[in-house]
């Protein structure tokens, strides 16, 4: 995910990287630093520090997909009229 985030960040609408995005590139990344402690043989922290925002994310998936077939709508209805 978060590297579809990164390597796709030309398409998102917003003019900035939404907050959103940023706290689940956080996430990832507390994950990293886990990982690498684990690989040390620290097993005390089990989780990233930076909750996953599952609801949050899910929400704005649904909310970009609506904007896009509206727009994709709107666009084929324009184009059937030309």
């Amino acid at each position: 995910m978060r590297d579809l985030v990164i390597k796709h960040a030309d398409l998102l609408s917003e003019p900035e990287m939404p907050p959103l995005l940023l706290q689940l590139r956080a996430h990832v990344s507390g994950y990293e630093i886990t990982t690498a402690r684990w690989a040390q043989g620290h097993h005390d922290q089990p989780l990233s520090v930076v909750s996953f925002p599952s609801e949050e994310l899910a929400a704005y998936a649904r909310q970009g997909s609506s904007e896009l077939k509206k727009e994709q709508a709107r666009l084929l209805r324009q184009r059937q009229g030309a």
